[in-house]
């Protein structure tokens, strides 16, 4: 297993913990006066990195807070918190950490990407959203891919291209997205080749949803399995959100081209399969990881749903044991895991 160096040309700051203890402030003859209980410095833990490129220069900073970056990274790790139903001791406790990587403000507004970072062992895999904020009476209001609050948001915002901010807004709504089994998308290599399906449905995390399927060899270039705005959720994972209620992720990704939020066609070069690990896990050999997500569930905001019974590709995804299952095309034939499949496009 090996890890490729991590290019970020933009500010990074790793901040150290820090208590923060309720102060009181004593007047000569007057008795002391109890202090509401300060916000959790969430961007002063050891497992939060934050990330701001140069399009974050002109963020907003609420009344009184210290540091722009840190104020909006607080309720960005909130609203993850909140969606994975955990606190920042657990994710530490299992070698998890959060990064936010602000890519752009605009006035009041706000986007970037989330991350879940997870150990380099066997079974872990990171999870991310990208994320829209607004500040409102003094607080950064946060919604994540896939939840409503994020396409709120993004709807009414100056932030990103027009056509983009409009797309995607619309392409994440769990109100406006498909629930089609047909999922509209091919596999992550170009039509009309093949790769092998080294890894049968399994999850994008220990255990189900079986959301993922790896490829190795044939060409081994990973290309867009449909159209869609494409984002570099850091160096090495691709995530293209299609125009049907649909995104898919591609990751481990080598000869990496960063994409921040290009509209890309079917076919598009993103990377090549490989080893690389820009926020955890593992591989044990070059691959592609394909993931497919779902954004029908005003609940899931944008989570990795089951291949089963999905087709992608022109085949038909069965799931059994994780990294097992098989895949099938009528009249065409079955695929099980060491099997050559052919891509017959969205």
């Amino acid at each position: 297993m090996r890890r490729p160096p991590i290019s970020l040309p933009r500010y990074t700051r790793f901040a150290p913990v820090c208590t923060v203890g309720a102060v009181l402030a004593l007047a000569v003859g007057a008795a002391p006066a109890a202090a509401d209980p300060a916000p959790a410095a969430h961007s002063r833990a050891d497992n939060v990195e934050v990330l701001a490129g140069g399009q974050a220069a002109g963020l907003p900073a609420p009344a009184g807070a210290s540091s722009a970056e840190d104020a909006l990274a607080d309720a960005v790790v909130d609203g993850v918190l909140e969606e994975r139903s955990t606190d920042l001791s657990a994710l530490d406790d299992a070698g998890r950490g959060v990064r936010v990587d602000i890519r752009e403000s605009a006035g009041d507004a706000a986007f970037g990407v989330a991350i879940v970072t997870a150990p380099e062992k066997e079974g872990q895999e990171p999870y991310a959203w990208l994320f829209a904020a607004e500040l409102s009476g003094g607080a950064w209001a946060v919604g994540l891919e896939g939840d409503e609050a994020f396409s709120d948001l993004l709807a009414d915002s100056a932030l990103l291209d027009g056509e983009e901010r409009t797309a995607l807004a619309a392409s994440t709504d769990p109100g406006r997205a498909s629930a089609a089994q047909a999922t509209g998308v091919g596999l992550p290599f170009a039509a009309g080749t093949s790769m092998v399906m080294t890894g049968g449905p399994h999850g994008f995390s220990p255990g189900p949803p079986y959301s993922s399927v790896d490829f190795a060899g044939g060409a081994g270039q990973a290309r867009a399995a449909a159209g869609g705005y494409a984002y570099s959720l850091c160096t090495g994972w691709t995530r293209v959100i299609h125009g049907n209620g649909y995104s898919t992720d591609y990751y481990h990704l080598e000869d990496y081209q960063w994409l921040p939020g290009n509209d890309v066609g079917t076919g598009h070069y993103l990377g090549t399969q490989g080893n690389s690990l820009c926020a955890g896990g593992s591989t044990t050999g070059a691959h592609i990881h394909f993931s497919l997500r779902a954004y029908t569930d005003p609940n899931a905001a944008g989570w990795y749903v089951p291949l089963n019974g999905r087709t992608l590709g022109g085949w038909t995804f069965v799931e059994g044991a994780a990294y097992g299952g098989y895949a099938y095309r009528n009249g065409v034939g079955t695929v099980y895991p060491g099997g050559s499949m052919y891509n017959y496009g969205p």
